[in-house]
């Protein structure tokens, strides 16, 4: 009997111990010994509360309080939680997570426009180009100014074809000249005269609208110059004009 209770002493001071061990570094050197000792007097006296106090206190002489397999003594991470993986210094080793930062660089594209250099275009004024002639990117003339008989000023519905011709000149820089004609009835003489009254009040006009003096040279041509037959009065209508001629 009493071989039993020894053995269910032993058992309970085993457990006991192994409890006290992982108890704080400082009450395990108290505690521990303790127990050993009473649990060994009790099972072999005097001498056993020796033994049992020295096998206490080797137990308790370094315990491991967070339970992780290192010695207080040398746990630089002694309250690592349980379960927790520790190194050689009993601190937990955690799986460093490398964010691998990404820059994004917004690349700005600039189109490259390449001017070329062309030949100049011809300006035309809106609604004029019905009376402006061009050949090869260039003016070279202008619909005829038209007089009614014997009359040096020009007809009212001729002003927007002379507006056309200033403007044109002017958005161009054209050099002109004016030419006035007339048909072959009356003398050679009034004619001329008549033709450069045409051609003077034509030049007028286009300074009037703009254009510079130094462009614009006046001639009176008289019968010299017909551009359709004077045997009919159609044709005596077109010789009666001013022209407004490009010399540049």
């Amino acid at each position: 009997m009493k071989n039993k209770i020894a053995v269910v002493l032993a058992l309970v001071g085993a457990a006991s111990l192994s409890g006290c061990s992982n108890a704080p570094q400082g009450d395990a050197g108290i505690i521990c010994p303790a127990i050993g000792a009473g649990f060994g007097g009790l099972l072999a006296g005097g001498g056993g509360a020796v033994g049992g106090g020295i096998v206490g206190a080797l137990l308790c002489a370094n315990p491991d309080r967070d339970g992780d397999g290192v010695a207080n003594s040398v746990d630089e991470c002694p309250d690592t939680p349980a379960g927790a993986i520790v190194d050689e210094r009993g601190c937990e080793i955690v799986e460093e997570v490398v964010v691998e930062e990404v820059v994004v660089v917004e690349e700005e594209i600039v189109e490259e426009v390449v001017v070329v250099a062309a030949a100049a275009a011809v300006l035309i004024p809106e609604s004029c180009e019905q009376y402006v002639m061009v050949e090869d990117d260039k003016v070279v003339g202008f619909e005829h100014i038209l007089f009614g008989f014997n009359k040096d000023e020009y007809d009212a519905d001729e002003q927007e074809k002379l507006d056309c011709i200033a403007k044109t000149v002017i958005a161009n820089d054209l050099k002109i000249d004016v030419a006035g004609h007339t048909d072959n009835i009356g003398s050679d003489e009034y004619n001329y005269e008549l033709s450069k009254r045409r051609a003077h009040n034509v030049g007028v006009a286009l300074l009037a609208a703009g254009v510079t003096r130094d462009a614009a040279v006046e001639e009176g041509k008289g019968i010299a110059a017909p551009i359709a037959s004077n045997a009919t009065e159609e044709g005596r209508a077109h010789n009666r004009r001013v022209e407004v001629r490009v010399y540049n």
